[in-house]
């Protein structure tokens, strides 16, 4: 009833026809229901439908079209699921690969052949466990990256904050320190961590 409702007022913000409100409600419906509606992270119980419906109201009734043109061709939708999958895989497609090409490149090898020499593997593990993750807003989603990649990063390694304090680096430079894959490197124990 209340998406009835609310694509009523959807035509007759957009003047549509019978015809084309016919067309782009079906349109307005597939996107509510796959991308849009399943988005939580600011009004609770707000619609798609609603949104889109106020959102062109703030345009004069000439400039209403090219708006929802834009919404319509040219905006990009990332569903929740979505924006689960890219977390996921943000380690493994992103980080990852150019850490083997680091390690790579000081050791002179072929990426692919960091995993077949024991000193390139423990330069990768070093270097994946200095690597520091912070999340700039409560949209990051730490919470799936941590998940996600159990048994590969550490909670240390992973913040949440816009700034971290004094206190917060000297612990997370003595977590580091003392991992056993850092005391591998005697020479670098000593290093003094500071913001």
């Amino acid at each position: 009833m209340r998406e009835t409702l609310a694509l009523r007022l959807l035509g007759r913000i957009m003047d549509w026809n019978e015809e084309t409100a016919s067309e782009e409600f079906g349109w307005v419906r597939v996107m509510s229901r796959l991308k849009c509606d399943d988005y939580r992270d600011y009004l609770a119980g707000v619609r798609f439908v609603e949104s889109l419906a106020g959102w062109l109201q703030q345009f004069e009734a000439g400039d209403r079209a090219a708006a929802y043109d834009f919404v319509r061709h040219r905006l990009v939708y990332i569903s929740n699921a979505e924006i689960q999958r890219l977390v996921d895989q943000f380690y493994p497609r992103t980080v990852e690969p150019r850490l083997l090409e680091t390690v790579a490149t000081a050791r002179a090898i072929p990426p692919y052949l960091v995993w077949s020499d024991a000193i390139a593997t423990r330069e990768l593990e070093r270097r994946r466990r200095q690597t520091l993750f912070i999340g700039l807003s409560d949209g990051a989603r730490i919470d799936v990256l941590r998940r996600s990649n159990a048994g590969i990063l550490s909670t240390e390694q992973i913040v949440l904050a816009t700034h971290i304090d004094e206190q917060k680096w000297e612990d997370l430079g003595n977590n580091l320190r003392d991992d056993p894959r850092w005391q591998a490197y005697p020479s670098r124990s000593s290093l003094r961590f500071t913001c």
